[in-house]
């Protein structure tokens, strides 16, 4: 059982890595050393843009770095950021981008693909009555794979939308809490008042091009009651 579940794990990971190749997904990571001022300004020290599998053998670089800035700015509180984003269309990836989404919908259209055509395979030489034209379990199976090749041609169309918006204003910062869209704001300051006067609380993300912050915003005393 456990070794079924490796093995099912392992394909899913094929999938997923032919999907992205498919959409030809370009990973690429941003990393920026900065520091906060009282405000919560952002006081950028240093930046460096690569291709994501070379940020494992260059890992050594980005502490150094880092240990250089604490030393430099010792009560400043430097801290390192890692924004992982798709070098062709300058989206952000990781877990629950618009992208990985795509990427996984398509995954997944793979996998039932597969799985049609081993059950028609298996059929076919194992059961001389299987008839593909009336067989109930191909049916279904038909039929959820038109649901997941909809959902895909949905995702596709909103990434074409996004990817449109972001290069005719790269400049715009997204505001979510959680994975819940706020809005959308020209600057940093903007989005930071938005989020602190909306009166919500918990994990606030602003994703920008090439930036990502995160902030936990309780409720304020005053408001215990309400």
């Amino acid at each position: 059982m456990a070794r079924e579940r490796i093995d099912d794990w392992m394909q899913m990971a094929k999938d997923l890595a032919r999907a992205e190749r498919e959409l030809q997904i370009e990973h690429w990571v941003y990393i920026t050393f900065e520091y906060r001022e009282d405000d919560r300004s952002r006081v950028v020290l240093h930046k460096i843009d690569m291709p994501r599998r070379m940020l494992d053998r260059w890992r050594w670089l980005v502490e150094w770095r880092r240990a250089k800035y604490v030393c430099q700015y010792p009560r400043k509180g430097v801290q390192v950021y890692h924004c992982y984003y798709d070098k062709r269309t300058g989206l952000q990836t990781g877990f629950g981008s618009l992208l990985s989404c795509v990427a996984a919908a398509k995954a997944q259209i793979t996998k039932v693909e597969r799985k049609i055509e081993e059950y028609v395979s298996y059929m076919s030489g194992n059961d001389l009555f299987f008839d593909p034209t009336t067989d109930e379990k191909l049916r279904c199976a038909k039929k959820k794979l038109a649901q997941k090749r909809a959902k895909f041609a949905e995702l596709c169309a909103l990434l074409q939308s996004e990817v449109a918006k972001h290069r005719a204003n790269p400049g715009i910062y997204k505001l979510f809490i959680g994975f819940r869209k706020l809005g959308e704001f020209t600057d940093i300051p903007q989005a930071r008042k938005f989020a602190e006067e909306s009166g919500e609380t918990g994990t606030f993300n602003l994703i920008g091009d090439r930036f990502r912050d995160s902030w936990y915003q309780s409720k304020r005393i005053g408001e215990a009651g309400n």
